[in-house]
């Protein structure tokens, strides 16, 4: 730990990071939104009797309520994708493309993430900005995104599908739809909350997703690549501004600098 930052946790000062922009948030909220409520009326449908869906049909009344609820959310779900699409070749976008692709040094840091969990390693595996779990995860929803929106769109649109499919490719369509859409509900509950919410070192909630920020603690702690290379970069960029700003003693002091 430096002594700026020493002394910035001494005085009671906390610096932060920028982790998400507007637009990244923007994607992630529409996103989010849009899962529980498809998760929802998406299950009400075979499970109508549970508990946790009989009000909810109830109110229906025989009214496709749930149905249009369904494809609505579907469409916004649709709209995040294709924000996201545009956000892509932004130089931001394509910053973030590159950090999310696998590399070698993902499996060596989960076998050291896996030896640090089981007592086997001291510490922990060094993350950079994405770590193997944010890449699988990201990775898993465009596949299931494409997954769900191929299949969901088909069986919308039933009848306009039987005119290029037999009727055994929608059957097929409805067995992936609700197997991936369990997946993914499972996937998201067991892993991606408890990252979130319910580990101890976030818990009750990370607050990036709400203020785009993460704090040098929790970058150190969570990112320590990123934070030192982050640090780097400002050093570099702090020495540069000092040059700068030297005033030029003349070739004496140039030779000096050169020699």
């Amino acid at each position: 730990r430096s002594r700026e930052e020493a002394e910035n946790l001494e005085n009671g000062e906390q610096r932060w990071h920028l982790r998400m922009t507007r637009f990244e948030q923007i994607q992630h909220g529409v996103l989010a939104a849009s899962f529980i409520v498809l998760v929802y009326t998406g299950f009400a449908l075979p499970y109508p009797e549970s508990w946790l869906f009989r009000g909810f049909i109830a109110f229906e009344r025989g009214y496709a309520v749930r149905g249009w609820i369904h494809r609505g959310a579907a469409l916004a779900m649709c709209s995040a994708c294709l924000l996201h699409l545009v956000y892509l070749p932004t130089r931001r976008g394509r910053r973030f493309l590159l950090d999310m692709l696998p590399k070698l040094s993902d499996i060596r840091e989960a076998a050291e993430q896996v030896a640090y969990l089981l007592g086997l390693r001291a510490e922990p595996a060094r993350f950079d900005r994405f770590s193997y779990i944010e890449k699988a995860e990201y990775w898993s929803l465009i596949w299931g995104s494409v997954i769900m929106a191929v299949t969901g769109f088909a069986l919308w649109f039933e009848t306009t599908a039987l005119r290029f499919l037999p009727l055994w490719a929608l059957d097929v369509a409805t067995y992936i739809h609700f197997y991936e859409a369990l997946l993914a509900t499972l996937a998201i509950a067991v892993w991606h909350f408890y990252y979130v919410i319910f580990n101890p070192d976030v818990y009750p909630v990370n607050w990036t997703v709400l203020t785009g920020k993460i704090s040098e603690e929790m970058l150190r702690h969570e990112h320590p690549r990123e934070y030192e290379r982050l640090l780097a970069q400002e050093e570099s960029a702090s020495d540069s501004s000092e040059e700068a700003r030297e005033p030029d003693d003349g070739p004496e002091r140039s030779g000096r600098e050169t020699g």
